[in-house]
């Protein structure tokens, strides 16, 4: 497994990598070269339940340009990563749409899926930058960079 996806997530070595897109792979890796450590893994003890997955895609130029899905156990240990795959991963031009098809894909092969965060690269890249996340995801929200869904209750609380 990389070891900058496994810095920023702090996931212990046994945690199972599937059904990885190596070029979707690459561009996540590029997007953390810079994250402070463990710092997607708070985001994922805080905001995904126990028991489900999340799924994340970064999308450039209306093309999914890099996503992950982090599945976590009942005591909230991610236990598998993986990125989009099928068709959820070649719907083109409508993050809406490719956010709906990439939460059922979720669904479908690693059961209740409890966040779905599909941002902008700009958003995305200006999110990990920033010191107040709520603020950039506000911000990535009134800009139209950003589809949330599901949201999950602790998320949607700290976006109030």
């Amino acid at each position: 497994m990389p070891d900058q996806i496994v810095y920023a997530l702090a996931l212990d070595p046994n945690a199972g990598l599937r059904d990885v897109d190596q070029t979707q792979w690459a561009n996540l890796e590029v997007l953390l070269k810079d994250t402070e450590p463990g710092d997607l893994a708070a985001a994922v003890r805080t905001f995904v339940s126990a028991g489900s997955s999340a799924v994340i895609g970064i999308f450039d130029e209306d093309r999914l340009w890099a996503s992950l899905v982090v599945s976590v156990d009942n005591s909230g240990k991610p236990t598998s990563v993986s990125t989009i795959r099928g068709p959820a991963r070649e719907t083109g031009g409508d993050m809406a749409q490719a956010a709906n098809e990439a939460v059922k894909w979720v669904q479908a092969h690693y059961g209740p899926c409890s966040l779905g965060f599909f941002v902008d690269k700009v958003h995305a890249e200006a999110l990990l930058r920033a010191s107040d996340k709520a603020t950039a995801i506000r911000t990535a929200s009134a800009s139209g960079g950003l589809v949330l869904s599901p949201v999950p209750p602790a998320l949607a609380v700290a976006l109030a």
